[in-house]
């Protein structure tokens, strides 16, 4: 039963992801208040889905497409941002065309996830510009989970930035050296 509710929580990101884009189409920018609730509402469904898939003891039925689902609300978000003249249009799709390009081309979900944060920061910027409250109530939010969660968040970003920084330096996805060998 824990799994069926996991399910149905990843499913509320891809329903917010087409309130998004509707949002965008129908009310545009005049609907940054309901926008930015249903992003939250999204995410705060990936949080909640992923406490309850552990908590099933088994893997659920939706969660291999977990990353797909979070990267199908992103595109809801930055199509929002586009509809409502936030962002240019073709910036927006130029942006998405590139980051799927050299996020294929790497297979590295780390590079798929730098792509989204930058989506993430054009969103704080455009709620701190034209709705403060909003920005610093999801400024909070976030820091009060980042607090809850500081040993995921720990494990997590330290991972993510050491997959990144493998990328880099030409090291990703190559066994680390044994014996001291360099």
């Amino acid at each position: 039963m824990i799994a069926v509710i996991a399910d149905l929580l990843s499913l509320i990101r891809v329903l917010a992801a087409g309130v998004l884009v509707w949002l965008g189409v129908t009310r545009g920018a005049a609907a940054l208040p309901q926008a930015t609730l249903a992003a939250v509402l999204g995410w705060t469904s990936d949080l909640l889905d992923g406490i309850a898939a552990r908590r099933a003891g088994r893997p659920t039925h939706l969660g291999k497409f977990d990353f797909l689902f979070d990267v199908l609300l992103y595109a809801g978000t930055l199509t929002y941002l586009a509809l409502a003249g936030y962002v240019p249009a073709g910036l927006a799709l130029a942006y998405g065309v590139v980051a799927a390009v050299i996020s294929a081309a790497s297979r590295r979900k780390a590079v798929a996830v730098l792509f989204l944060r930058l989506i993430d920061v054009a969103c704080l910027m455009v709620l701190f510009m034209n709705l403060p409250w909003a920005g610093i109530a999801i400024v909070g939010w976030l820091t009060v989970l980042a607090w809850i969660y500081r040993k995921r968040v720990a494990v997590g970003v330290s991972k993510w930035i050491g997959q990144l920084a493998g990328l880099v330096s030409g090291h990703a996805g190559r066994e680390p050296p044994k014996g001291g060998e360099q």
